[in-house]
């Protein structure tokens, strides 16, 4: 049985259907198909799983029974349908999946998470429940968001106040251990040389005491400014990719208007040669 339960993407782009599948959550198995077949699978545990045209599945003795297709092993494609990314929370839930156009650099551009299109996560999944989460509260995700950041920071910092008092408080046992005779080694002295260095006098400089407050408090500071920055840019990336998907479907409606109208267009011009001549 898997871990959980499939999570699902589509996307069709460049005249190619494109859909991603992923199961599991500490051990991730993505499977990536194209036109239907499975052009890529890949089992990991990273975060952020990478997947290229040809990858083929490792581990395939630790797949269950579940998982393990016949098609596992990719097939032969052209190799210029790009590459396709799939990000997970640090929960292990699958957060999305992008795809990355074929052009040069299209790999770094992939490694980098720049650029690239998302998928649609399948109607009512949770990929898609979270997606509707942020499009329509962004204040709460970036507040929720950032309080992750602080309980990063308060954490620790109770944890280690909490070991300290019971390092204190716990009567520890008086343990009489035995000695251990262990040998007296003489090492031989090594003759170093004598080297005269020159005394240079340095200028006695010491930062300003708000410089040094800031280095002091940045530890405790920098995860939560941290998780704001990364809250908003995903708010905006939101809005980036809803405003794509917007334009790539009136695209495909006009391209499909476009078709329709030539076909309806061709089928009047057979009836008009059809038509017997008139006297």
């Amino acid at each position: 049985m898997a871990e959980h339960p499939t999570q699902v993407w589509d996307l069709v782009a460049q005249g190619h259907a494109h859909r991603v599948e992923t199961t599991g959550s500490v051990s991730r198995t993505v499977r990536w198909r194209v036109d239907g077949q499975v052009v890529a699978a890949k089992k990991s545990s990273e975060d952020t799983v990478r997947l290229k045209p040809g990858d083929r599945l490792e581990g395939e003795d630790d797949v269950s029974e579940d998982d393990a297709s016949p098609d596992d092993q990719p097939a032969d494609v052209e190799p210029d349908v790009g590459s396709v990314a799939v990000q997970y929370t640090g929960l292990g839930k699958p957060k999305r999946a992008t795809w990355y156009p074929p052009a040069d650099g299209a790999a770094v551009r992939a490694a980098l998470g720049t650029g690239g299109i998302d998928l649609e996560p399948e109607p009512g999944s949770p990929a898609a429940l979270r997606e509707e989460r942020i499009r329509q509260h962004p204040r709460r995700y970036a507040l929720v968001a950032t309080a992750g950041g602080v309980a990063k920071v308060v954490l620790p910092l109770l944890l280690g106040l909490l070991a300290v008092r019971l390092t204190v408080a716990l009567p520890w046992p008086d343990w009489d251990l035995p000695s251990i005779p262990w040998p007296d080694v003489e090492l031989p002295s090594i003759p170093w040389p004598d080297v005269d260095l020159p005394d240079v006098d340095l200028p006695d400089w010491q930062a300003p005491a708000w410089i040094r407050w800031i280095a002091d408090q940045a530890q405790f500071v920098w995860p939560v400014l941290l998780a704001a920055y990364l809250a908003r840019r995903e708010i905006r990336r939101r809005r980036e990719q809803d405003a794509l998907r917007a334009q790539r479907r009136a695209e495909q409606q006009a391209q499909a208007a476009h078709e329709d109208g030539r076909e309806a267009g061709h089928e009047a011009s057979r009836e008009d040669d059809d038509r017997p001549p008139s006297a």
